[in-house]
This record gives C-alpha cells, structure tokens and sequence, in this order.
C-alpha cells in the first residue's frame, strides 16, 4: 500500500498531456537561439502575430493548451510590463502578444500557460535582491493580466558568466500558488 497520492491539480494535468511550447520572441526577430542581453527594443522587427493561427492549428493538433514564453533569457518582454521598458509595448509592432495569445486560446478553447526566465542577460538588477523583487513584479502581472493560467513554466538556466545568483524558488511557488491555485 503506497499512502502517496496525486493532488486535485496534478491529476487535472495527467488528463491533459499534450500541449505545445511557443518559443517566440527577440530571438525570432534576431534569428539566434539565445539572445544576447544587449539587444533593443529596435531589434524586435516583427510586423505581425497571427496568434489564433497559433491557436487553430494548435487545437487541430489535439493539443490541449499552450505555454508561451513571455520572458526568455535575453530579457525581452512579450507583454506590457509596467517594470522595464524593454518589452514589446516599446516596439513598432507594440501589441500585448501574451493578451493576444491568452485571448486566442480562450477562443479555441486551449489552456494558457506562461513560460518566465529567471535569468536576464538585460536587467542590471540580475543578481541583487531587487532583481527577485523584479521578477516577482513581472510574474504578478502574468498572473493576473490574462486569465487563468494551466502552469508556469521555470527553467533554472544560467550562463556559465552570470552572476553567481540563488532564484528565490519558494516565493515564486507561493505566488503561483496564490495568485493561480489550479
């Protein structure tokens, strides 16, 4: 007898296993797998989103949801964010694409899942207090600008020349776990 058991949210997942991963942003406008840390809001050359093409094609998949990386290492921000002007509202394109992403998956009926690096080549903050401070701000608002969200994504990737850094994991999970119970 094994008194281990899956919680509520983790069996709401198993029912649900395949979803997709969009990895979209400055490095789509770059073509390089990684930023760099030193690109521009000038850098980000996408003229346009077609994120309920995403979604419908995703949906035809049989997929049941997408994670969308809003934040990747280089820092580039996919959505409005109120704490760095380097995100795509500061870009000719200027769109919210998590708002067009989250809303294209309401519409088709798929999860919205959020993708945030800890790591950010761009921030000068990176590796002080102030920085969890940041991210915590950041992760807030993708909490609670785009509907619910089915799983936050983390990776702990750090260059071998970043700042010696310790990610404050516990309360990232306890604002997950409050601002996102399911």
């Amino acid at each position: 007898y094994i008194s281990v058991v899956p919680s509520e949210n983790q069996m709401r997942l198993a029912e649900k296993p395949f979803y997709c991963f969009i990895h979209f942003g400055m490095n789509t406008a770059t073509a390089r797998e990684w930023g760099k840390g030193n690109e521009t809001v000038d850098n980000f050359t996408i003229s346009a989103v077609d994120a309920e093409q995403w979604a419908s094609v995703i949906k035809k998949s049989g997929a049941t949801g997408i994670i969308l990386t809003c934040k990747h290492h280089d820092g580039f921000c996919l959505w409005h964010t109120e704490y760095t002007d380097f995100c795509v509202k500061n870009t000719a394109f200027g769109k919210d694409i998590v708002k067009l992403v989250s809303d294209a998956c309401r519409k088709y009926g798929l999860d919205f899942g959020v993708y945030l690096s800890p790591w950010d080549m761009h921030d000068k903050r990176y590796g002080t207090q102030a920085y969890n401070d940041y991210f915590c701000n950041q992760l807030e608002e993708l909490l609670t600008n785009y509907g619910e969200v089915f799983e936050v994504w983390f990776d702990g990737a750090k260059g071998a020349d970043a700042v010696d850094f310790e990610y404050d994991w516990q309360r990232y999970y306890k604002i997950i776990r409050t601002l996102q119970p399911k």
